[in-house]
């Protein structure tokens, strides 16, 4: 398996092609950012650390332009998968064209995907991102690009990468929404609010604590790291908490505590071997 994205197309080029899809959408009114594994490598600085193969384009917009959404990425030749957008009544958009990516004399795989979520990125837990899409100027805010990879039950090795990628390249860290920087008193905040959410979250910054010896940062990169994990640690951890997220948190783990999550990307992606196209 290469090591870029689309097994053969330069990470610096899915990159150019979503900031192609997002300039367009901003000529149109259209607020669209990256977000997951994308938005991380848009504010990488130490490209090795987080180089990693990328199967799509994650983008969030907001429900109320998604058509607007969709006659720009139809002029710019991608199809949509209207499956995907009845299976998840509307919350989630998908769009799909002819692989454009050869290898010798074959294509990479059979088609190129963008994943387009509305209003909010839902996975194992909900990030609401209605009212932070115009905080940076091509991904969600690098907060929110932390909290997609720490909400997660279970924090495999790209996304542990991600998120120790943004804690050692994010500019600054501190309590106000700045450009290319960590807001720890909006993390916590939103922990405060969801036990569950909260419990993944401390349960990934102390994984991703552990596995600081192991992942080769160099010293600097090394403690900058450990400060920053401590700072939202303590953050998480004295942050006033609702009486719901005290009640609940009273039931632990003996009630599921997140949404189930199934493979439905591919599953709707790779129906009957290809979708039927529309």
């Amino acid at each position: 398996m290469a090591a870029h994205g689309y097994f053969g197309l330069s990470d610096e080029s899915m990159v150019a092609e979503a900031h192609q899809i997002i300039d367009a959408a901003r000529d149109k009114g259209t607020a669209l950012r990256l977000v997951g594994g994308l938005a991380v490598r848009e504010h990488c600085h130490a490209t090795r650390f987080c180089e990693r193969s990328y199967r799509d384009i994650d983008l969030v917009g907001l429900s109320r332009s998604a058509k607007a959404a969709a006659i720009v990425l139809g002029d710019l030749g991608w199809d949509e998968n209207r499956q995907v957008n009845m299976a998840t009544m509307g919350r989630k958009r998908q769009f799909f064209r002819p692989c454009r990516h050869a290898v010798g004399s074959g294509r990479v795989h059979e088609d190129d995907r963008v994943d387009l979520y509305l209003d909010a990125f839902r996975l194992h837990h909900t990030i609401d991102l209605r009212s932070r899409l115009e905080l940076e100027p091509y991904t969600v805010s690098t907060s929110d690009a932390l909290l997609v990879k720490l909400q997660r039950v279970r924090l495999d090795d790209d996304d542990l990468r991600d998120a120790v990628s943004i804690l050692d390249d994010a500019a600054t860290i501190g309590f106000d929404d700045a450009p290319d920087g960590i807001n720890v008193r909006y993390v916590a905040s939103l922990c405060a609010r969801d036990w569950g959410l909260h419990h993944d979250v401390a349960l990934n910054l102390a994984r991703c604590r552990l596995a600081l010896d192991s992942l080769g940062l160099g010293r600097e990169g090394h403690v900058r790291v450990r400060q920053r994990l401590e700072m939202l640690e303590q953050a998480l951890a004295e942050a006033p908490k609702t009486r719901r997220w005290r009640l609940r948190a009273r039931v632990g783990e003996r009630l599921a505590w997140h949404e189930p999550v199934d493979d439905v990307e591919g599953v709707y992606f790779s129906l009957g071997e290809r979708i039927q196209r529309p």
